[in-house]
């Protein structure tokens, strides 16, 4: 199983983005999108559609195989 931030970084990596890159396309600071692959923040569903629409991916491919959702 993974976790959401893992999720988030291999579909980052995926596409080809760097963290500063997607960071900058979400408008969040690279620090926070660091600690949002850490799960060290949680992912908000309006963060969720602009990563997922960034990315070209769907939510599902954000939560796909995650085994829980814990803050």
């Amino acid at each position: 199983m993974m976790t959401i931030g893992e999720n988030l970084k291999k579909l980052r990596k995926n596409a080809g983005f760097t963290q500063k890159q997607l960071a900058e396309e979400i408008g969040i600071k690279q620090c926070t999108l660091s600690q949002l692959e850490r799960n060290e923040k949680p992912l908000s569903l309006s963060m969720s559609i602009e990563v997922a629409g960034v990315l070209k991916c769907s939510l599902y491919d954000l939560v796909e195989n995650v085994d829980a959702f814990v803050e």
